[in-house]
């Protein structure tokens, strides 16, 4: 018990330290984006610390180990179906339907001809390094689940841009419609990944692939329902925030239960509520505030879950990534350019806003952990890592850069 009250004692502290770190840090050429976080977890994980006691034998017991670690599952489970369903209320079909084809156009080129060849050059490399070891289908399945979670987009930084120099160009608005696009199709494609992997893995199971899907789809409809009919005109928003914690927590439960991504799940949910419920507004409203601390907290676990590779091999593969990823969107965003109908859309160069991971990378990092257990969990996890914390650093500067080659921000820029 004692270890415990120590460890949410050093949680505590040091969320609040980095908080203040963070805001301490923000500036005029740098914007903090959430991955500051990920310093914390990784100083609070049990491998770091099991690492360094190598070295030094006289350090006291750490306060986690992985009995714990699976006791908190569920509750991180919670957190990241929370920030879906917020995200998912954030969706809006109709908005989508009325957008100019070319944001749309770009978001595909972004999610499916970039995951193609960041997925191909990952299922190469690990098939040499796990080939001979690791069955086919978990290759397949952790190529496609890290070109997803390492290509995952974000507006933030552009909207901050935005926001800044009040920017109101053309290009600027495609990129944010763009980037925000294809976070949302991703999500979808990641949530899809794990009811096919449990049907190809786990001939117990007297489902396809299809119906499996199709259950997680009918568990999102059904709680939606339970929500229209209980909450569906209320309007104080503690009972908002209970009775949307109180149907976030079942959905999530339920998609732990069932091996599903409970972010995915949730996501629906959102989806649901956000285009079809008169007290929206009223829900993210109620909710926004808890955005916020779960991101962090949800990083900060994702980086206590940080696994130690076994393998020089996989080290070289880790820090292979950011270039892989580089070098994908270079090429999927000129072709998408090429190819492009409404020129003032798009840049040449447009690439490089898509660089930044979203912060709900680390959300479906967790999600994966907790059903994808196996030996290239290590070269999944560092290669998330990697390129969060690299395109993190540079996020600022280069969309800045790109703003104005592209004549977006015009005249001085300090």
């Amino acid at each position: 018990m004692e270890t415990i009250t120590l460890f949410l004692l050093i949680l505590l502290f040091g969320y609040l330290g980095t908080g203040l770190a963070v805001r301490k840090i923000s500036g005029r050429n740098y914007i903090p984006t959430g991955v500051e976080y990920l310093l914390l977890g990784l100083l609070l994980s049990p491998a770091l610390y099991g690492l360094i006691a190598q070295f030094v034998p006289i350090l006291p017991k750490f306060p986690l180990n992985n009995s714990i670690m699976e006791k908190l599952n569920p509750v991180i489970a919670g957190a990241t179906g929370f920030l879906g369903l917020f995200w998912g209320m954030k969706f809006n079909l109709v908005a989508l339907l009325r957008s100019n084809r070319e944001h749309v156009r770009v978001a595909f080129y972004d999610l499916l001809l970039n995951n193609i060849l960041i997925g191909s050059v990952t299922f190469g490399i690990l098939y040499y390094i796990f080939g001979g070891t690791t069955i086919l289908v978990d290759i397949i399945f952790a190529s496609l689940s890290t070109a997803i979670m390492v290509s995952l987009p974000t507006p933030w930084v552009v909207r901050r841009l935005q926001k800044k120099f009040k920017l109101r160009g053309k290009l600027t608005d495609s990129m944010i419609a763009a980037t925000s696009f294809s976070r949302s199709f991703s999500l979808l494609m990641f949530g899809l990944l794990f009811p096919v992997y449990h049907i190809l893995t786990r001939p117990g199971i007297f489902l396809t692939a299809t119906e499996f899907v199709a259950l997680g789809f009918g568990i999102a409809i059904v709680l939606g329902i339970l929500f229209f009919i209980f909450l569906g005109r209320e309007t104080n928003s503690e009972k908002i925030i209970a009775g949307i914690l109180g149907i976030t927590l079942l959905g999530s439960g339920v998609g732990y239960y069932l091996g599903l991504s409970p972010l995915f799940l949730c996501f629906i949910l959102g989806i649901l509520i956000g285009n079809l419920s008169s007290i929206r507004e009223r829900i993210t409203n109620a909710v926004h505030g808890l955005i916020t601390p779960l991101s962090a907290v949800t990083v900060i676990f994702a980086g206590i879950t940080w696994v130690v590779p076994e393998d020089y091999l996989i080290w070289v593969a880790v820090l292979l990534v950011p270039l892989i990823k580089l070098i994908s969107k270079a090429i999927t965003h000129r072709i998408s350019y090429a190819a492009a109908f409404d020129k003032e859309s798009v840049f040449e160069r447009q690439g490089s806003v898509f660089l930044l991971n979203d912060i709900l990378v680390f959300a479906l990092l967790v999600n994966y952990a907790t059903v994808f257990s196996n030996s290239m969990l290590s070269f999944v996890v560092n290669a998330t890592f990697i390129s969060a914390i690299v395109f993190s650093i540079s996020a600022s500067g280069v969309t800045k850069k790109f703003l104005v080659e592209s004549d977006e921000i015009t005249g001085g820029v300090e």
